[in-house]
């Protein structure tokens, strides 16, 4: 960790950019298929990712450059806008970068968008260096990029019956936020990388760690059958 006050989106220069129109979303379509790594986020109702719609998506390929795409906060809606990135999803070519990837993974799959397994997770990769640490990208950002984040709390307000929901704002609002996240991820994927090599992790990480993110993502998705007749008389004969 570097000394000194911490960096925010206020002090920094970046270039954060909100794509709107069926013209801006191909050309950053094809500025996207032809990065070798693709940074990406999504942004959503909520923290279920099996119940949360989306919002929008973030992209980064390099540090301080970032592209928000807002989408309607509706099944219907969104559909059209997120198969547009279809072929960037699916294309095994393409290494993907996120946070917790498997909550992005496990939202697209309600668009029909199966995600490849060529992913770098960095909440994975932090979990692997610093088992026993905290793993979320504000606390990491501050560890390891001398940078604190935009609080969502500033976004849509704290826990409570008047908070906001990211449906509620204007894209133009989330836009630098979203854009932050995906910038600060792929910056973050930088700095361990390096670091997992270095500690003879990587075939760990490539090999075990990021084939069961998909696998777990369909786990979840899918569930399992609860016997809720039987665990009743269990939980009243243990009781």
């Amino acid at each position: 960790t570097e000394e000194g006050p911490l960096a925010t989106i206020d002090t920094t220069t970046h270039t954060y950019h909100l794509v709107e129109t069926k013209e801006q979303r191909t050309a950053l379509l094809g500025k996207l298929m032809n990065a070798k790594e693709v940074c990406f986020d999504t942004e959503t109702t909520g923290l279920d990712a099996l119940d949360a719609m989306m919002v929008g998506m973030s992209f980064a390929i390099q540090k301080g450059e970032a592209f928000y795409v807002p989408v309607p906060p509706t099944l219907e809606g969104a559909m059209p806008i997120v198969t547009e990135f279809k072929s960037l999803f699916e294309h095994r070519g393409i290494k993907l970068i996120g946070q917790n990837i498997k909550y992005d993974i496990k939202v697209l799959k309600k668009y029909k968008v199966r995600v490849h397994s060529n992913l770098f997770d960095t909440m994975l990769a932090h979990y692997l260096l610093e088992p026993d640490q905290r793993h979320n990208m504000d606390v990491l950002a501050e560890n390891y990029l001398n940078y604190s984040p935009v609080s969502i709390e500033k976004l849509i307000g704290k826990k409570g019956k008047n908070q906001l929901n990211m449906a509620d704002l204007d894209p133009a609002m989330v836009s630098d936020y979203a854009c932050e996240d995906a910038d600060v991820t792929f910056q973050l994927k930088e700095v361990f990388e390096p670091m997992l090599k270095e500690r003879g992790e990587l075939i760990l990480f490539d090999k075990v760690e990021i084939p069961l993110v998909n696998v777990l993502a369909s786990m979840e998705e899918e569930g399992i059958t609860v016997d809720v007749d039987f665990l009743g008389e269990m939980s009243g004969e243990l009781g």
